[in-house]
């Protein structure tokens, strides 16, 4: 016979009244326990009581009691956030305590009590208070339905959107950031992969069904669309506030460039109809940067308009592109050429030695840092420059990344009217062959705009190529690099027999130099390349299958601007087709190689009929 279901316990009362003492000890026993991820070993009653008093006690105090509270107060809140992160990661698995389950139904009344007391501290000048309550509070929204979570993101979007209160604004933005970038197969590195093994062997486990492990992306599809709403109104206070920038706005400028990324990410696992509406308003963050910006907006603004032109892992694979990145790409464009924005670029001086953190001026830094403690007051200043040409390389690399990507993208885009690749090797017709000798020239500009640039900068040789600069460039920084070489790869191949009809801008971004260069900087290393096609972080597989295929159709070309080198680039390529055969011998390749593995030994066969 099924026992009828219990009534859910409801959180008890405390008797009014009297002054209410936060129950300290017990607290840190619950957040012990929540350390192990199991609430078994203590009593319903006890653990509702003690939540029941907490909830009073803040919420009867003022800000100046809880400031004399203080570690009393982040007890409280870190005994929150661990309890909700739990309780989340039990439900995306299916296996939840069965007292932490209990805790959570009864402690459902009282969501609005526990969200107030959240608000309250976020508003507080102690910033490691208000931060925490900023974390416990998304937390608790990701596992709030319905009504309730609409309430909350109005208010939270509200904030953003009106409130005056600074730190209470970057806050509410990071709570919808975390909530936006939630995954529900997020694991801790140190944190197993077996289910049942999460939680102590005496832990009274509650099997969950599927309705139960759902609704993450319902909580995001809210969030959204609540933004989606105000974003009229918050672009303009974002843009207003960059130019009116102080320290005390950068929180939360750098926290909404940040969401903004976030939002437009393909990682957030956010439909195309969701943030569609999020494409409006970039072309606004364009005005505002100038040579007098900080280069903090800069660095955000730049990673937001690289997300939106992810080349690599998304627009270099769409046959058809969507109108919003390639209106960026054509702004960026037109602001290389005629307004001039690369003047504005707030990035150190001239090109000189100390401009470049290569490996030699590493070592150097090093050795210096070594003798700060002799050199007494020279230490905290040779930190401080050594910080700021890192800082500034950065930036120019972010700067060059989105100018190529836009560059492609304008390429990619009046190569998808042609109806066949075929077309553009023959160098088209038409309308198509007006468009592309406007773009081309346009593009001629910019890239020319863009290498007197880069070599105003950093120390390259005067004669070095952009396909030569840019390796080196991003050397350091596997997945820019790899994007970049993409980029350089499509837009000589887009740009098809009008580039060679210009040799300049051919030798310019030829893709055998880039991939010469490229050889070098890894040492002819054929692991370094295996290493790449097996790693999930770069887009290398899709550099190397379009490479080859390049070379295939262009042999004589590439045998010709290798020269004597010619061997030992094919040696390079055969070694990596050995390594790649052997590990698919032994079915250790982790996903199917067979394309690039025919293009290899295409090569190899039109290198052993040469020689």
């Amino acid at each position: 016979m099924v026992e009828p279901r219990q009534k859910r316990v409801k959180m008890p009362p405390t008797g009014g009244g009297a002054e209410l003492i936060l129950p300290r000890r017990d607290l840190e026993i619950v957040h012990n326990q929540l350390v192990r991820k199991c609430l078994c070993a203590l009593h319903l009653p006890d653990l509702l009581h003690t939540l029941t008093v907490c909830n009073e006690c803040f919420s009867t105090q003022d800000a100046s009691r809880i400031a004399q509270m203080r570690d009393e107060t982040l007890l409280y809140i870190s005994m929150l956030t661990l309890f909700f992160e739990v309780s989340l990661r039990q439900q995306s698995r299916g296996v939840l305590c069965s007292r932490i389950s209990e805790v959570v139904e009864a402690g459902a009344n009282n969501e609005g009590d526990v969200l107030n007391i959240l608000y309250g501290f976020m508003g507080l000048e102690d910033k490691f208070v208000s931060y925490s309550a900023s974390r416990a509070l998304s937390s608790l929204l990701l596992m709030l339905r319905g009504r309730a979570c609409e309430m909350v993101f109005e208010k939270l979007v509200s904030n953003i959107a009106h409130s005056e209160n600074m730190l209470e604004v970057g806050h509410s933005l990071e709570v919808v950031r975390r909530v936006i970038e939630w995954k529900d197969l997020d694991e801790h590195p140190l944190e197993s992969t077996d289910t049942d093994g999460q939680q102590p062997p005496e832990c009274n486990r509650r099997r969950l069904g599927p309705a139960d492990t759902q609704g993450v992306n319902e909580i995001k599809y809210i969030g959204t669309r609540k933004l989606d709403c105000k974003w009229f109104i918050l672009v303009p206070r974002l843009t207003q506030m960059v130019n009116e920038y102080t320290v005390e706005k950068e929180h939360v400028i750098v926290s909404f460039l940040t969401l903004w990324e976030s939002l437009i990410s393909v990682k957030a696992n956010l439909s195309v109809t969701d943030t569609k509406e999020f494409y409006s308003g970039l072309e606004r963050l364009l005005i505002p940067l100038t040579r007098q910006t900080h280069p903090i907006v800069w660095r955000k603004v730049l990673d937001l308009y690289n997300e939106v032109l992810c080349y690599g892992s998304t627009l270099a694979l769409q046959d058809i592109l969507a109108e919003e990145p390639c209106n960026l790409a054509h702004l960026l464009i037109r602001a290389v050429k005629d307004r001039r924005f690369l003047e504005c670029v707030p990035c150190g001086g001239s090109a000189g030695p100390s401009s470049v953190a290569s490996h030699g001026s590493i070592l150097a830094s090093m050795d210096t840092i070594s003798d700060e403690s002799e050199n007494g007051a020279s230490t905290s200043t040779t930190r401080a420059e050594n910080e700021s040409e890192q800082g500034d390389r950065t930036l120019l690399s972010k700067v060059v990344l989105v100018l190529l990507k836009a560059i492609a993208v304008t390429v990619k885009e009046t190569r998808c009217d042609s109806s066949s690749e075929n077309s553009s090797r023959s160098g088209g017709s038409g309308s198509e062959d007006m468009d592309m000798a406007i773009i081309e020239r346009s593009l001629r500009e910019v890239i020319r705009k863009l290498d007197t640039f880069v070599k105003s900068k950093m120390p390259f040789h005067p004669e070095a190529r952009v396909a030569e600069w840019m390796v080196k460039l991003f050397e350091d920084q596997d997945d820019w690099l790899v994007e970049s070489m993409v980029c350089g790869l499509d837009i000589c191949t887009g740009l098809g027999l009008r580039i060679r009809q210009h040799p300049e801008f051919h030798a310019c971004v030829n893709p055998h130099t880039t991939f010469m260069v490229f050889l070098d900087t890894i040492c002819h290393d054929h692991d370094v390349l295996l290493d790449l096609l097996v790693s999930n972080e770069t887009s290398f597989l899709l550099y190397l299958l379009r490479y080859l295929k390049f070379i295939r159709r262009n042999w004589e070309e590439f045998t010709s601007h290798c020269g004597r080198r010619l061997d030992e680039v094919m040696t390079v390529l055969i070694r990596l087709r050995y390594a790649i055969d052997r590990l698919v011998s032994k079915n250790l390749f982790p996903y199917n190689i067979s394309p690039v593995l025919k293009l290899l030994e295409k090569c190899e066969d039109m290198y052993e009929v040469r020689n």
